[in-house]
């Protein structure tokens, strides 16, 4: 019996955890609706990409799953998607960045980083995590302060 719930258990976990992109007016102004319908068993979380440079940005987001496209991104403007997080911690997005003739191309979410940088440590709320896009480079935070109050330095333009 206590196989078969666990069976049943894991079969609504896994089935729950695909990720959707959504984009909203603002962090700070609204609040980040669900990710979709359904429940995110394990979690659910917001990925934010801001642009502090003058020009604007073209940011290409993908998973093995999913592939959210390119995306342009103004001077003081933002790009988000969010998702529910898969089991076994595998979730994982990436990103190309591409500005006038520089690019970078690197991990935006996994759950290593997400709960080194990003989380409040609350699974029963919508995480979130922001990027910070720079000239000298990527900032990380877990809450969209002034630069450069809580931002750490992850990566760089090459």
């Amino acid at each position: 019996m206590k196989c078969l719930f666990f069976l049943l258990f894991y079969i609504v976990i896994t089935t729950n955890a695909l990720s959707t992109a959504t984009t909203i007016e603002s962090p700070m102004e609204s609040p980040i609706p669900d990710t979709s319908d359904k429940v995110c068993w394990l979690g659910s979380w917001s990925v934010y990409i801001y642009d502090a440079i003058k020009d604007p940005i073209t940011v290409h987001i993908q998973s093995k799953e999913d592939d959210l496209g390119n995306r342009t991104v103004a001077f003081n403007d933002y790009t988000n998607w969010k998702f529910c997080l898969s089991s076994g911690g595998r979730t994982r997005f990436y990103a190309h960045f591409y500005w006038n003739s520089r690019t970078a191309f690197f991990d935006v979410y996994d759950n290593d980083m997400a709960f080194t940088y990003c989380t409040d440590n609350n699974t029963f709320k919508q995480q979130k995590c922001f990027w910070l896009v720079r000239d000298d480079g990527f900032y990380i935070s877990r809450h969209y302060n002034p630069f450069p109050g809580g931002w750490t330095k992850l990566h760089e333009w090459s």
